[in-house]
């Protein structure tokens, strides 16, 4: 019998991407859609089917922030919160985790900068050993965001990072944490070459977001360059990610 995947979507060019919705489908889940961009602008909808339909949800990326007084936001972080006491698990991806940290009581803030390229990032102790996180061998992951998430209580930190602020500091901020069986990433794993290309057309404009210490064009093809390369690198291990997330689910 086939088993339900949640997926919603904050942002029509923000997809699961070819890699991600192959292992789903391959794994035997329906993909559900739940594309919250279509209820602009005032994002007040949001009806999922109940929690007993539903197996897996996976959170996508954004340019909502998970703070924003939108009533589909807000009962976004109520339906995490009520996934998580039925055990449902989640993996949430840059907004997503976001909302996913607000519901076990974190705070989401600004991070006095914005990313919109690969990053390297450091992995925890815990991260290293964790039986899905592990599977991310190369610590170089593509980021877009300019909020971050605090670890939530009873959460287990994974990796985290530094971003380069507008006002040329350096601030750390956490990158990945698992709460039970859910896990939150403040980059891109479902990202894929084809997505980027879309990402740098029709996302543009968030690189001069980056602020005056970046050039927004050098920054774009410096981004599409580094990642042809190491794409094919990023979607196999990210694809081990996914698996081994499934897998320590026990819906694989």
């Amino acid at each position: 019998m086939p088993k339900r995947a949640l997926i919603i979507r904050h942002n029509e060019h923000e997809t699961l991407g070819e890699n991600y919705t192959t292992v789903l489908q391959d794994h035997d889940f329906d993909l559900i859609p739940m594309n919250i961009f279509e209820a602009e602008p005032d994002f007040v909808n949001f009806d999922p089917p109940p929690l007993s339909d539903v197996d897996l949800i996976v959170a996508l990326g954004g340019a909502f922030s998970a703070n924003d007084p939108f009533p589909a936001i807000q009962a976004e972080r109520h339906f995490f919160a009520e996934a998580i006491a039925a055990n449902v698990p989640i993996f949430g991806v840059c907004l997503g985790a976001q909302i996913l940290a607000r519901a076990l009581g974190a705070q989401v803030e600004p991070t006095g900068g914005y990313e919109f390229g690969l990053r390297k990032i450091w992995i925890t102790e815990e991260g290293s050993s964790d039986p899905v996180f592990s599977k991310l061998h190369v610590p170089l992951v593509p980021t877009l965001h300019g909020e971050h998430f605090s670890v939530p209580d009873g959460a287990t930190e994974l990796a985290f990072g530094y971003m380069l602020c507008r006002d040329g500091t350096f601030k750390r901020q956490s990158m990945a944490f698992r709460y039970r069986n859910s896990y939150a990433f403040q980059f891109e794993p479902q990202l894929t070459l084809d997505e980027l290309r879309i990402w740098n057309r029709e996302l543009a404009a968030d690189y001069e977001l980056m602020g005056p210490l970046f050039d927004p064009k050098l920054e774009a093809e410096t981004n599409l360059r580094e990642f042809s390369t190491y794409s094919p690198i990023y979607e196999e291990q990210s694809r081990e990610m996914l698996i081994a997330f499934l897998k320590n689910a026990r819906l694989a």
